[in-house]
């Protein structure tokens, strides 16, 4: 059997283009916000590029539920809020759902600028005040609708493409996953800021904001674990892999039950022999898990919880994923 190895990864909040339904999307009405329609053209090419073949009304994309307006205006285009010039704009959108966990985004950039600096930010507010805002930095988490000579790279994670037109236009979806203080309270409104200018050379961005969803599936990423893996062992006599991995929580508090340890973008030759489940919640779907902290029980700070995993690889493809883990729900992340 082909040696498979693995290097422990960051836990990151994955985004992953998917078939199967989730649980609990709102699609958030833009309609009264917007101010363009996607045939809109403005001075300094501030409009869309082949703007008739973009999709409009109820769409699904990554098995996720959008609503991308239909009146008159279709999309909010940044450049025409700052009145084709430089300056900081902003769009608020109020939400108003309980126990939002992850919002996505359908978002790209008109003249978009590579990091490390970022242009764009959503920041996330809820109603007892807890606040969380992310920067989207070029050709990481955000780049131009139009493949051109400006970004046109994107992390395929948190940010994934899901719509193209075949002309060189698309739409990008990001996923944010909340903090956890944002389940018990009211999501009150999610703002974009756009920081850049018309593009004119000396900054970037310029939003292209398509359509917003949030999900209040009762999962979400559990702060202050950390992994570590061993390798993965081959057992020819058995047929198997095996790995050793160790969970610890280096945080203050302890973490309760049940916690997910979530398997991301496993290969499709492999399997996971000692899963639990496949993600019904939490991107991308059908993502195998195991439970090693079953409900009614707790990992205390600074304590340890080993589990072992079992795969098998008949084509020798090779054993790479990237962890997530979870807690908040009793079935399925």
């Amino acid at each position: 059997m082909k040696p498979n190895f693995y290097a422990t990864c960051a836990i990151i909040a994955i985004g992953f283009i998917a078939t199967a339904a989730r649980a609990g999307e709102i699609p958030i009405d833009l309609s009264s916000l917007v101010n363009e329609p996607w045939t809109f053209q403005g001075p300094g090419g501030a409009g869309i590029i082949n703007g008739s073949t973009f999709p409009t009304g109820p769409q699904s994309f990554g098995g996720l539920p959008f609503n991308i307006s239909t009146g008159t205006n279709n999309y909010w285009n940044g450049a025409a809020a700052a009145n084709f010039a430089s300056g900081s704009v902003s769009l608020t959108i109020p939400v108003g759902v309980y126990g939002v966990t992850s919002v996505f985004t359908l978002l790209n950039t008109f003249w978009g600028w590579a990091g490390p600096d970022a242009y764009l930010y959503v920041t996330f507010k809820g109603s007892t005040g807890t606040t969380e805002t992310v920067p989207l930095v070029g050709n990481v988490r955000v780049r131009d609708y139009n493949n051109d000579g400006n970004t046109n790279t994107i992390n395929n994670t948190s940010t994934v493409q899901v719509w193209e037109n075949g002309l060189g236009q698309r739409i990008d979806r990001q996923e944010f996953i909340l903090p956890a203080a944002f389940a018990s309270q009211m999501l009150d409104s999610v703002t974009i800021t756009d920081t850049g200018n018309q593009g004119d050379g000396t900054d970037g961005s310029r939003a292209v904001l398509t359509a917003l969803t949030v999900s209040t599936c009762g999962a979400y990423v559990a702060e202050g674990i950390t992994i570590s893996a061993g390798k993965i062992v081959d057992h020819p006599y058995l047929g198997l892999y095996e790995q050793e991995v160790v969970l610890t929580n280096a945080g203050a508090s302890p973490v309760p039950g049940p916690l997910f340890f979530i398997l991301e973008d496993l290969p499709s030759g492999v399997t996971l022999v000692n899963s639990s489940g496949a993600a019904q919640c939490l991107a991308p779907l059908g993502s195998r898990y195991v439970v090693p902290l079953p409900k009614g029980s707790s990992l205390a700070p600074n304590t340890s919880l080993p589990l072992k995993l079992r795969f098998s690889d008949p084509s020798a493809s090779g054993i790479t994923y990237t962890p997530l883990t979870a807690v908040g729900v009793e079935s399925a992340p």
